[in-house]
């Protein structure tokens, strides 16, 4: 009987994931669950951003800023709308222009980088604080050396399986006008669907010197449509 009981909660652990979710998973759990969610490619809906972008160049005192929106759709294309520049046209033209031509067109710079076992070795080093959140924290270490993998780090939660930060050091910098490339990225959830929320970049450059620049996403709520296609009874009576 108590065989049978416990076989029919893991089967109910294995159907609804979230049965248990007050109780943390093990390590190797935990990053199973990550990576099935990446690779079963989550229902999120499209979404939209407020982003603020910062930028500056420090050895050459130039920085800038710009703002908008981005909009992701549900099979990944990112378009941005309505940029707002402000700062010295340097780092429009040289840093924040290149980052926005990479983010939509990241296939045809870096082909495959995902985060997954096809790509880095996982190995879980400890159990930390993150904004007060419990995050199983795991060593990456990329297969082999490739334009857009990076050594580093993957932070998730213990409970939930959802990432919490992301940072590592590429192993090959894609330009030789480029030393070394730092990322950190932090993530948000929303209706159980994980998005970015911060995002810091820090590049070495042969002939500028530092290049620093932070991304900040502020998701905008999308009105629901009613029935008969309407967003909301005022609409209608408009």
């Amino acid at each position: 009987m108590l065989a049978t009981i416990a076989m029919a909660m893991a089967v109910l652990g294995l159907l609804f994931p979230g049965f248990c979710s007050g109780q943390p998973l093990t390590p190797a759990e935990t990053l199973d669950r990550y990576l099935a969610s990446r690779d079963q490619q989550p229902a999120c809906s499209d979404s939209v951003f407020n982003v603020q972008i910062d930028a500056s160049i420090p050895a050459l005192h130039k920085q800038g800023s710009m703002s908008g929106l981005k909009l992701v759709s549900y099979t990944g294309q990112i378009v941005y709308r309505g940029l707002r520049f402000t700062g010295d046209k340097l780092v429009k033209t040289a840093v924040i222009a290149r980052f926005l031509d990479h983010d939509t067109n990241p296939a045809e710079r870096t082909g495959d980088v995902a985060v997954s076992r096809q790509n880095y070795w996982f190995t879980y080093d400890k159990t930390s604080d993150y904004n007060g959140l419990a995050a199983y924290v795991f060593l990456l270490k990329p297969r082999r050396k490739q334009a857009g993998l990076f050594r580093g780090e993957l932070w998730v939660a213990a409970d939930t399986a959802a990432p919490l930060r992301l940072w590592g050091d590429l192993v090959r910098s894609s330009s030789i006008f480029i030393r070394s490339f730092r990322l950190v990225q932090d993530y948000q959830t929303n209706d159980g669907c994980s998005q970015p929320l911060r995002l810091l970049l820090t590049a070495h450059t042969r002939i500028a010197g530092t290049v620093e620049m932070v991304i900040w996403l502020q998701p905008v709520e999308i009105p629901k449509l009613q029935s008969g296609g309407q967003s909301s009874n005022e609409d209608s009576e408009q």
